[in-house]
């Protein structure tokens, strides 16, 4: 067995499994379906890198000023 693959095994304290990687979020995300006009998705694919982080801001904006109801 290789060096990379005790690396990337993991590990125990004991008989407690030490848990790896990024740790849990504050405020978790939901993931769902949705369909968007194509010239919409274009536009903000068009921002580059980050496009949905883009698209999620700008509708919590639209929130501030408008009632979901």
């Amino acid at each position: 067995m290789s060096d990379a693959f005790f690396e990337a095994a993991d590990e125990y304290v004991g008989d407690k499994l030490v848990r790896r990687g990024r740790p849990k979020a504050s405020q978790t995300k939901q993931a769902l379906t949705v369909r968007y006009d194509v010239d919409v998705i274009e536009a903000f694919k068009a921002t580059g890198t980050g496009w949905q982080t883009r698209m999620n801001a700008a509708l919590r904006d639209w929130l501030k000023t408008h009632s979901p109801a």
